[in-house]
């Protein structure tokens, strides 16, 4: 609750008299247009962020496809080892979900992703034997970095970008 009266009542309303002016003028609306005008943008915002995140979804599952045609099987399953300079660890905690998922592949996914903040991502299908917990807190111990996870996924971020290659290498060295 605030109160206010006297001068400090005309300052209150000509300062909230100028931010409505300002905010109508950048939707081209009227004041009293505003409260509808805003929840318009809250709603096609709303709308935004599910398309992009049903598209993120949809790049996601072809480009683990491809990924997984691209790469050999050994020993029975793919080792796809891919540093995303352009993506988000969101982008690449997807993909290694669909890499580790994907019906009729096993696979075992240590990818990068260097916009943001730079992060590591392991995956694996269920059934392989590795620890991707363990294999991200020895890729981290080496590149300062912090991070965790399961025995079929984990993430983590390390300091630097040129860091992703090298821990991606050495743990890939460890998959075999």
């Amino acid at each position: 609750m605030e109160f206010v009266c006297g001068g400090r009542a005309l300052a209150a309303a000509r300062r909230d008299r100028l931010a409505l002016n300002e905010a109508a003028g950048v939707l081209s609306a009227h004041i009293w247009e505003l409260p509808g005008q805003v929840r318009k943008l809250a709603d096609e915002g709303k709308a935004a962020r599910k398309q992009r995140s049903e598209l993120l979804n949809e790049l996601a599952e072809l480009r683990a496809a491809r990924l997984l045609e691209e790469t050999p099987e050994t020993n029975g399953f793919h080792v796809v080892v891919k540093m995303f300079p352009d993506r988000s660890l969101d982008f690449i905690k997807l993909l290694a979900q669909k890499l580790a998922r994907a019906e009729g592949k096993r696979a075992v996914a240590l990818l990068g992703a260097g916009e943001g903040s730079p992060a590591l991502v392991f995956a694996q299908t269920a059934e392989l034997p590795y620890d991707m917990g363990a294999l991200m807190k020895e890729a981290l111990v080496a590149s300062g970095g912090r991070g965790g996870g399961t025995k079929d996924m984990a993430q983590g971020g390390v300091a630097k970008v040129e860091m992703i290659e090298a821990a991606l290498e050495r743990v890939r060295a460890r998959v075999r």
